[in-house]
């Protein structure tokens, strides 16, 4: 397995497909989430093996500056606009042997402003050392990099990540969107997020919708930006308007194609 990832990175054998994340309420595109995808004929095209293959082998640094560079170069190449997500590990942001001001030089090369780059750290894994983490991430703040806490409610540690790192944007985990609304618990958690981040100046981006169900109930209580299976899927091109069904008021549009 060593092998095949090895021939990976030096191949640079991954591709990047996007998901748009919607903003409802000015009914536009805020911007794109990369996500990778290994080699379509290996064992290792699934993004979640891919990474914890390289993460066992001690590759993973490699792999991470290989999948951010090929995100950024096709960003630019398909002309998409708004901001690009990058899914970037703690474990890279606190490894010494990971090479520094590596995703500056790849966005300024690019063609892009740091601006437009939020850094999403995933929260379903344990943060070694939140000290050390939240001073990396204020060397990529202060080139004007967004950081974003992805999979909100799934992970070891939650509402205190939050309180310590300050990130501008939180992801909400899917779990509490699945059948919001049927479920009043759910209901209140969302809502209290949302007032939560009006209080910590930041923005939420609900992920994971998938029906019609879901957005209504979300939108209700005060969702802005959204982004899941219901709005737009991942595409190696991906849509550049506003979902057209939300325009017309025609929220069945999409669960019934």
């Amino acid at each position: 397995m060593y092998r095949e990832i090895e021939k990976i990175i030096n191949n640079k054998a991954v591709s990047t497909v996007f998901q748009p994340i919607f903003d409802v309420q000015n009914k536009s595109i805020l911007g794109y989430e990369a996500l990778t995808r290994g080699p379509k004929d290996s064992a290792l095209h699934s993004p979640d093996r891919l990474f914890q293959c390289a993460t066992d082998l001690g590759l993973l640094s490699e792999l991470e500056i290989i999948c951010r560079d090929i995100a950024i170069k096709r960003f630019v190449q398909l002309g998409l606009k708004g901001k690009l997500f990058l899914n970037i590990s703690p474990l890279v942001l606190l490894d010494k042997a990971h090479p520094q001001g590596e995703t500056i030089k790849l966005v300024e090369l690019a063609g892009l402003n740091c601006h437009q780059i939020v850094i999403e750290l995933s929260e379903k894994y344990p943060y070694p050392n939140a000290t050390m983490l939240k001073q990396a991430l204020e060397k990529y703040r202060q080139f004007g990099f967004d950081v974003a806490i992805d999979d909100l409610g799934a992970g070891y540690s939650g509402l205190k990540m939050w309180s310590l790192l300050r990130p501008n944007i939180v992801k909400v985990d899917r779990y509490f969107v699945e059948n919001c609304h049927q479920d009043s618990f759910k209901r209140k958690f969302l809502t209290a997020i949302f007032e939560l981040a009006k209080s910590a100046n930041a923005e939420v981006i609900v992920e994971g919708i998938e029906n019609h169900q879901e957005f209504t109930l979300l939108r209700s209580l005060g969702m802005r930006f959204a982004q899941g299976y219901y709005l737009a899927m991942p595409a190696s091109e991906p849509s550049q308007v506003y979902p057209p069904w939300l325009l017309s008021g025609n929220l069945y549009q999409l669960s019934a194609l």
